[in-house]
This record gives C-alpha cells, sequence and structure tokens, in this order.
C-alpha cells in the first residue's frame, strides 16, 4: 500500500513539473484563423455606383456603305450583387457572383433642314452579368482580382422624323448579350464590410434592327464603386503557420513616381450649322493608354493624408465616321491622343498598408481631327489639332506590394471645354479612363511618425 502511494507521488509531481516546465507557445490549442487577418471565404452581398459609357459600332448592308465607331454615350450606373468567395491558398481567392444593374447610358442625334428634321435617342437602361472571379491578396485585408463572364444588357432606341407636315416616330428595346471582363480592388474596412472599385468591359452581340440594313455592335466601359457585407458561412480560410503579428505601420508621407496603362473612352458632342440646316450627334472612340505620373503625400493623422499629383498620358482613343456612295466617299476621325492633368488627392487608410482616396483638378487634352473625300476624281483632305481645357474627378485604391512599391487602380472622368475646331463645327469632348499604375513612394515602408508614437 505505501509503495502503490510512494508511486502515486511520484507520479503527480512528474506530472505537475511537466505542466509547468511546458512552454506557453507549446500548447496545442491551435490559433484561429482571424489571428492572421480577415477571413475571405463566405457568402456577401452589396451595392454599387459609377459611371461609364456605351458605344455603338453602325455599318450598312447594302448599296451606300456607311461605317460609324462609333455613336456613343454616357451616364451613371447603380447595381446589387451577390456571391460566394472560397480562400484557397493563404494569399488565393476563387469565387462566383451575380449582379443586377441599372445604367442611365443615353445618347441623341439629330438633324434639322427647312421645312424637315429627324431626332434618335438611345439609352442603356437593365443589365445583368453571371461572373467568376480569382484573385490575389497584396496583404491580409487587400484582394486584387479579376472578374469576367456572361452579361446582357437592354438597350432601347427611340426616334421621330417630321418632312412636310407629316410625322413618323418609332420606338423599340432590344436585349443583347455578350461577355465582360475587368480587373478591380477590394479591402476590409471594419467587421464584415468592404469596399471595392471594380472596372469592366463588355462586348455584346450585332443585332439588325427590323426593316434596317444597319447592323448594331455595342460595347459598355464602366466604373463601380461597392460597398458589400460578407456574411461567411463556408468553412475556415486557409491559412499558415507563421504567427500573429501587429499591422506593420507604414509611413505614407513622401514623394513618388510610377508608370501605368488602361483604356477608356472618348465622348465627343459635336454639332455643326450651316445656313438654315443644323445637326448635332454624340460620337465616341474607344482605345488604350499608357502614363508616368508623380507626385507627393503627407499624412497628416494615422489614418488620414492629403497630396498633389500630375501625370501626362498617351491615348488612342479614336472615333470614326465614313459614308461610301455612287464611287464617292468621305471619312472623318477624331482621335484623343495627348493629355496632362494636375490635382490634389485626399485619402482615408482603412489599414496601414492600403488607401481609398479620391482625386480632381485640372485637365487638357490634344484632339487631331482628320476629314478626307473624293469625287468625281477630286480630293480632298484637312487636319487640325487642337487643345481642349477642363476638369476631371475620380476615386481610387493604392495599396502597398513590398517596401516603398505601391499598385494603383484609378478612374477618372474628364470633362473638356466645348470650342470650335473648324467654321460652323464645334465639340464638347469628355472621357472615362481607368489606369493600373505601379508606383515607387520613397517613404512607404518606414514606420509613419504618428502611428509609431502611439
Amino acid at each position: 500500500m505505501s509503495s502503490n502511494s510512494s508511486r502515486l507521488r511520484q507520479g503527480l509531481f512528474l506530472l505537475g513539473s511537466l505542466i509547468l516546465t511546458t512552454p506557453v507557445g507549446a500548447q496545442t490549442t491551435p490559433i484561429p484563423a482571424k489571428a492572421y487577418g480577415p477571413v475571405w471565404t463566405g457568402f456577401y452581398v452589396g451595392a454599387a455606383f459609377g459611371g461609364g459609357a456605351l458605344v455603338n459600332k453602325v455599318n450598312t448592308s447594302g448599296g451606300a456603305s456607311l461605317g460609324l465607331d462609333g455613336l456613343g454615350s454616357s451616364g451613371v450606373l447603380g447595381s446589387i450583387y451577390g456571391g460566394v468567395d472560397y480562400q484557397i491558398l493563404p494569399k488565393a481567392i476563387i469565387g462566383v457572383l451575380a449582379e443586377a444593374s441599372w445604367s442611365g447610358f443615353q445618347s441623341s442625334a439629330s438633324a434639322q433642314l427647312p421645312g424637315a428634321g429627324v431626332t434618335a435617342n438611345t439609352s442603356a437602361g437593365l443589365g445583368w452579368s453571371l461572373l467568376g472571379r480569382a484573385g490575389l491578396l497584396a496583404n491580409p485585408s487587400t484582394l486584387l482580382y479579376l472578374a469576367g463572364g456572361y452579361t446582357g444588357q437592354n438597350i432601347s432606341t427611340s426616334g421621330t422624323a417630321v418632312a412636310g407636315g407629316a410625322v413618323a416616330s418609332f420606338s423599340r428595346n432590344d436585349t443583347v448579350h455578350g461577355w465582360t471582363i475587368g480587373p478591380g480592388f477590394e479591402t476590409m474596412l471594419t467587421g464584415g464590410w468592404s469596399a471595392k472599385l471594380e472596372y469592366r468591359y463588355s462586348q455584346f452581340g450585332t443585332t439588325t434592327p427590323s426593316g434596317t440594313a444597319l447592323n448594331v455592335t455595342p460595347s459598355t466601359q464602366a466604373v463601380r464603386a461597392g460597398l458589400t457585407y460578407r456574411f461567411g458561412g463556408l468553412s475556415a480560410a486557409a491559412t499558415d503557420d507563421s504567427p500573429p503579428s501587429r499591422p506593420i505601420a507604414h509611413n505614407w508621407t513622401g514623394f513618388y513616381g510610377g508608370v501605368a496603362g488602361g483604356g477608356g473612352v472618348a465622348v465627343n458632342n459635336v454639332s455643326t450649322a450651316f445656313g438654315g440646316a443644323s445637326t448635332s450627334i454624340t460620337g465616341a472612340g474607344q482605345g488604350l493608354l499608357g502614363s508616368v505620373f508623380a507626385g507627393a503625400d503627407y499624412q497628416f493623422a494615422p489614418q488620414a493624408l492629403v497630396g498633389v499629383m500630375g501625370d501626362f498620358t498617351w491615348a488612342g482613343m479614336q472615333s470614326t465616321a465614313s459614308l461610301t456612295a455612287g464611287g464617292a466617299n468621305a471619312s472623318i476621325a477624331a482621335q484623343a491622343n495627348r493629355a496632362w492633368s494636375v490635382m490634389a488627392r485626399v485619402g482615408y487608410l482603412p489599414t496601414p498598408a492600403t488607401l481609398l482616396y479620391a482625386a480632381g483638378g485640372y485637365a487638357g487634352q490634344n484632339i487631331t481631327s482628320t476629314a478626307t473625300a473624293f469625287a468625281g476624281g477630286a480630293s480632298a483632305f484637312a487636319s487640325q489639332d487642337n487643345t481642349f481645357h477642363g476638369w476631371t474627378v475620380g476615386p481610387g485604391v493604392e495599396t502597398v506590394v513590398t517596401g516603398g512599391w505601391t499598385t494603383r487602380l484609378e478612374y477618372r472622368y474628364s470633362q473638356f471645354q466645348q470650342q470650335q475646331i473648324l467654321s460652323g463645327i464645334g465639340i464638347q469632348p469628355e472621357t472615362h479612363t481607368i489606369r493600373a499604375g505601379l508606383a515607387y513612394k520613397f517613404g512607404v515602408g518606414a514606420p509613419s511618425p504618428s502611428i509609431a508614437s502611439e
């Protein structure tokens, strides 16, 4: 009996010694996934607001050949969406989402002659999309992703013609189907809330209105700023085995420079007046762009900064119109090429490494207009450069990649002055552009003095 009691006391002593000498870090209780950062796996819903442009490429199949690339319209849009993501790796996410949107893209064209006139209006209304998306986490709270898939759009067209006292009108609705693709940035805010900025290019199929020889091929370019709430609801996200750490406080104060690439739409409101005749039409051209930029920021609070920046852009956004009939032809093209801007920006840091900002200021744009004509063995050619001045504004998202390197996604809407480019011909351009940029920031990477002192 005493022998057994002695063995029991020795066992309890060894067990107590083992417990007291085992480091806390060696306990087998797993660290929750959320200790490493937000969990992106789960269901979500949200709403977005933005703007963009519709471009209709028009041509005819028949005797006379007409080509317009293209007829344009611009405006705002709103959408609601829902989806699900799954974090397949510590820094990789895949998902699907569905979206319904309403677009207010509207354009009009008119021609007036003594005793006659015609007007036509186009608007894009209800749209819908079913998309897949895949993304990488620049940091635990910020996702860079690409989305793409099916999209549909309702387009309404109406018009009126008056001649010799007679009036004729028409109205029709068409549903077009196609595909859409584009990049986006999403960043966690607080709780289950996140904010995103997303660009989409959508290409639809060709339609031929009954009773006409017109072939219309529409496309849209649009940007959406959204607010999302995540419910979770699936298994925990994948995480690595590294211990949790306090987020690095980056210092955003300092100078920076970088390069960007993207695309956009130039929408030109063109009016003409000769004697008793007048016309008004909205032309649009789309294309790619590249730019260099530089600026400086001052982080005056742990979650806020102000700054200035400027850029110079080379663009290839061109609209064209051509007509061939009876052995004669004529064409006109307007190309938005060089552009420049000087802007202020103000930003909010939802996390130390990610910036949500709004920028706005002065913008300049050079447009080259070219016209050619051939008839009866005679030909004519004219070309002119015009510089337009105006303003630009838009949102952006920027996040630290590593050290002083950052990447950004930025949308710009630019409105320019109306100007007479030739006698009787006036034009007022506007542009919608998206830019994905890479910058080196002198100052990012060191702890912010304002944050480090807390």
